[in-house]
C-alpha cells in the first residue's frame, strides 16, 4: 500500500515521530512520502490574505530574515498542491496526519477535511497520545464550539496510551498503538565527564529548578542549562555528553526523554506525576498514577534526597545499563509494536478503515470527560 504523511520540517517532535513512522511502514514493506510542509499548508485558509498579513508584519519588524520567511511560506502555500502531489494523494491507500492533540481538533485545520472530500482517502491521526484519556476536549471545544471530537479522523496511531488519565471503557478501540521508531544513528553515548542536563527554563517552576542547580553545585556535578534554540543536531550532540537530566515541569510525553535514554542517560523529576506517559504498572482505564521506570529518579523535590542519588548515580553510573534497561522496560518506545502495525495494515487492506470511518465516532464523545478535575473515570 501508498501513504502520504503530513508532517513539519521544524525542529520539533513532529519532524522525528513521522521519520519514524516512515521507517515503520517501510519495514513493513509499505510505500510511503513524507510532506514536511504539510502541516503548515493545511492550517492556509486564504493564500493571499495571509501573504499581504505577512509583509505587514515584515515592515513591522524590519528584519530580512523574516522577510525571507515570509516570501517563502507564499511560495510553498502556492506551490504546496502540485500535480505530483496531487497524483500521489489519488494514488495513495491512506492519509496521515502527524499533528498533536489539541491542536489536531482545531477547526482552523479545514483542509483534513478538504483532503478526504477531494480524494477519498482515509484520514489518519499519528500523534504521541490518544485524544480520550489526556483531559483536554473541554478545552477544545470551549475554545471553539466549531472544533471537533473523535470523528474528525478515521483512525488514530497513538505512540503511547499510558498517562494519569483513564481511557474510558465506553469507547471502542479506533486506533492502533503502534508506539515509536526514534532510534537514529545520532542518538548514543559520548560522555567523558560526567554531565547534568536542565531543561529550558519554565515561568512557574523556579523553585524546582532552584533545587536542582543548588544540588549540582553542592555534589559538584558540572551541568548544562538548555536556552536558546538549537539544531536538532546540535542539541543531540549535548544529549550524547550528559548523564543525568532534569525536566522543567510536567511533560504530556516528552520525546527528549526517550532520545536521553538511547544517549544512556537518567532521568530525574522531582514528581513521578511529571513524567506520566512513562508509568509502567498503570492499566490504560484506571485512573492515577503509577511508577516510571528504572532509569527515573523521583526526588519528592527534596534536596538531601537528591544530593544522595546523585552522588550514587555518579558511583555506579554505566550509560550501557541505561540503554539496555530502556529497551528492556519501554520495547514499544524502542521499536515500534509491530503486532500492532500489521493489524493496522490489515484493517485498510480489508477495507474497514475506509473514509467514511469517521462518521461513526461522533456518538462516542460523550463518554470523553469535561471535568476539570486531572482523574476522569472511576476505574
Amino acid at each position: 500500500m501508498k501513504f502520504v504523511i503530513f508532517a513539519d520540517k521544524n525542529h520539533d517532535f513532529i519532524k522525528p515521530i513521522a521519520e519514524g513512522l516512515a521507517k515503520m511502514l517501510k519495514n513493513e514493506q509499505q510505500q510511503c512520502v513524507i510532506y514536511y510542509g504539510g502541516r503548515h499548508w493545511l492550517l492556509q485558509q486564504n493564500i493571499i490574505k495571509e501573504f499581504f498579513a505577512d509583509i505587514a508584519k515584515f515592515f513591522a519588524n524590519l528584519k530580512a530574515r523574516k522577510k525571507n520567511l515570509y516570501v517563502y511560506r507564499f511560495w510553498q502555500s502556492v506551490t504546496f498542491m502540485n500535480r505530483k502531489r496531487k497524483r500521489e494523494l489519488q494514488q495513495c491507500d491512506c492519509i496521515i496526519l502527524v499533528l498533536h492533540c489539541p491542536g489536531s481538533f482545531y477547526f482552523n485545520l479545514q483542509r483534513i477535511e478538504q483532503l478526504r472530500r477531494r480524494f477519498n482517502k482515509p484520514v489518519v491521526n499519528y500523534d504521541l497520545h490518544f485524544m480520550p484519556n489526556q483531559g483536554w476536549y473541554k478545552k477544545i471545544k470551549q475554545q471553539n464550539v466549531s472544533n471537533y471530537g473523535l470523528e474528525r479522523y478515521d483512525w488514530y496511531l497513538p505512540a503511547s496510551l499510558v498517562s494519569e488519565y483513564a481511557l474510558p471503557k465506553e469507547i471502542p478501540q479506533i486506533y492502533s498503538h503502534v508506539g515509536f521508531d526514534v532510534k537514529s544513528p545520532s542518538l548514543y553515548p559520548e560522555q567523558k565527564e560526567f554531565t547534568a542536563l536542565i531543561d529550558f527554563e519554565r515561568k512557574g517552576y523556579e523553585a524546582e529548578r532552584a533545587i536542582q542547580i543548588q544540588a549540582l553545585k553542592e555534589t559538584n556535578t558540572p551541568y548544562v542549562e538548555l536556552k536558546g534554540r538549537y539544531t536538532a543536531d546540535d542539541i543531540r550532540s549535548i544529549y550524547r555528553r550528559c548523564g543525568m537530566y532534569f525536566p522543567a515541569f510536567r511533560e504530556s510525553f516528552g520525546l527528549p526523554i526517550l532520545e536521553l535514554q538511547l544517549c544512556g542517560c537518567t532521568i530525574f523529576t522531582p514528581f513521578r506525576e511529571w513524567v506520566p506517559a512513562h508509568f509502567l504498572n498503570k492499566s490504560v482505564n484506571v485512573k492515577g498514577n503509577g511508577d516510571p521506570g528504572s532509569n527515573f529518579f523521583v526526588y519528592n523535590n527534596d534536596i538531601e534526597k537528591l544530593k544522595s542519588m546523585i552522588i550514587n548515580l555518579k558511583e555506579h553510573y554505566n550509560p550501557q545499563t541505561v540503554i539496555d534497561r530502556f529497551k528492556t522496560e519501554y520495547p514499544f518506545y524502542y521499536s515500534y509494536n509491530k503486532e500492532e502495525m500489521k493489524s493496522f495494515l490489515q484493517k485498510l487492506q480489508n477495507k474497514e478503515i475506509s473514509p467514511d470511518s469517521h462518521l461513526k465516532y461522533e456518538q462516542y464523545n460523550r463518554f470523553i470527560s469535561t471535568e476539570d478535575d486531572v482523574w476522569l473515570y472511576e476505574s
